[in-house]
């Protein structure tokens, strides 16, 4: 147990795993993290978001008596995936895999190329209104995006053409006005993101020319350079 579990149940709340949410190689073998839920001592249960949000525990026999905003000195207020990590153990990879997918050095570099291009997010839905002020066309599968501002000062890149069938968008946000390859880059950034989530590339990968094992960050170049040997299995070591 870990000690913010330990206070926890010292409380008297019992924690119940549910799905699994990731298996990871571990000195004991294969590791299950699975999502937490906890039972108070009222019988309710509540499930414990995968999140940064914040968590009450309240001492005492009901929940009534717990107040987010002012909790009382035995009450414990942490946050929801510090209870994960502790309750699993979780070193600063788990937790990124848990999190976001990828490991913390992966994190790292894409969190460092928003940044460069000043991408804030991006998502998958209904149109925002804007008046564009010219379009780009992009590759991977996304084609023309118009750019402009936003009524709110932010400034976006838009999908001209619903991609999927319930007719959403693509919209992803900048901090300035994006060029051409900032845009194109944001979508690669996107694309990463959600090829791990889903699992379809790994972060370690055999070279189809060199025959040795590799990672997405020993590619040179830029991520578009990155994206596209990686697609083919490759390093860059052939170049």
């Amino acid at each position: 147990m870990g000690l913010l579990r330990d206070r926890i149940a010292s409380l008297g709340y019992r924690f119940l795993e549910g799905e699994v949410l990731l298996s990871m190689p571990s000195d004991e073998g294969e590791k299950e993290v699975r999502r937490l839920s906890v039972l108070d001592m009222d019988g309710q249960v509540s499930e414990i978001p995968l999140d940064s949000s914040s968590f009450l525990f309240p001492m005492g026999d009901s929940l009534e008596s717990g107040d987010l905003e002012n909790p009382l000195p035995e009450d414990i207020v942490t946050a929801c995936d510090a209870i994960y990590r502790d309750y699993y153990g979780l070193d600063d990879d788990g937790y990124s895999m848990l999190r976001f997918h990828c490991t913390m050095p992966m994190k790292a570099y894409l969190d460092g190329e928003k940044e460069r291009i000043g991408l804030i997010g991006y998502k998958e839905g209904e149109p925002e209104g804007f008046f564009a002020r010219g379009q780009y066309t992009i590759g991977l599968g996304i084609g023309e995006m118009d750019i402009g501002r936003s009524g709110d000062g932010v400034y976006l890149a838009q999908s001209a053409q619903a991609l999927f069938e319930n007719a959403s968008v693509l919209c992803m946000y900048f901090s300035r006005m994006p060029d051409r390859q900032d845009v194109e880059d944001a979508a690669i950034i996107r694309k990463m993101e959600r090829d791990f989530r889903l699992k379809r590339h790994q972060e370690i990968f055999i070279c189809s020319d060199c025959g040795q094992t590799k990672h997405w960050l020993d590619i040179p170049g830029s991520i578009s350079k990155k994206l596209r040997l990686r697609l083919n299995r490759k390093c860059g070591c052939e170049q």
